[in-house]
């Protein structure tokens, strides 16, 4: 598959498990921001995928925020399960992020483009997520560790990707059927109904 095709076929699962309005492919964090980032001339990337409930604005952040923390969901059960695991047994919650999952997709790329993706992922999002194509996988999950390694030895900071978990594709879309599966096909959320 092509990055724009798993780009779709992730969107596609994810709209299975949550409210389709709540699951926005190249998401520009600018769009419909009231903060900061409405400003034209500042910095905005443009997350692969980004999951909600947004964090847009700065009157409202402390509430959005907590919004996003108290999202109730299978499938993000399941993926603060996976990121303890990848992270040697911990996990970092950003607690002022931008949307709940934040997920970007390294299909062929350098190092140093995964790392700015791995870096998106786990600012932007309370949970991030970096998909690498199977010829790229080991890449990114070297990447990663290298991250844990550095904490390890205290040369960063504990929550440095801390709240980032890594997939090979068919990985990721697995695990979005399994979570699909165990829900029944059900959209649970009662977050994304207020």
């Amino acid at each position: 598959m092509t990055g724009r095709e798993i780009q779709a076929a992730i969107c596609a699962a994810l709209s299975h498990s949550f409210d389709p309005g709540q699951v926005i492919s190249e998401w520009n964090i600018r769009k419909g921001a009231t903060d900061t980032f409405q400003d034209a001339v500042s910095y905005a990337p443009r997350l692969d995928i980004a999951v909600g409930p947004f964090n847009l604005s700065f009157q409202d952040r402390r509430r959005d925020a907590e919004r996003i923390q108290a999202f109730e969901h299978p499938l993000i059960d399941r993926l603060k399960q996976i990121i303890s695991r990848q992270n040697h047994g911990g996990i970092y919650f950003n607690l002022n992020p931008r949307c709940l999952v934040a997920i970007e997709v390294e299909h062929r790329t350098s190092s140093k483009h995964i790392l700015g993706g791995m870096t998106n992922a786990s600012m932007l999002g309370f949970l991030g997520v970096v998909v690498g194509s199977s010829r790229h996988v080991a890449k990114v999950r070297r990447i990663h560790e290298y991250a844990c390694r550095l904490k390890q030895v205290e040369k960063a900071h504990d929550d440095m990707f801390g709240n980032v978990a890594c997939f090979e594709e068919t990985e990721f879309l697995n695990f979005l059927g399994a979570g699909r599966r165990r829900t029944n096909g059900s959209r649970r959320s009662k977050s994304s109904l207020e």
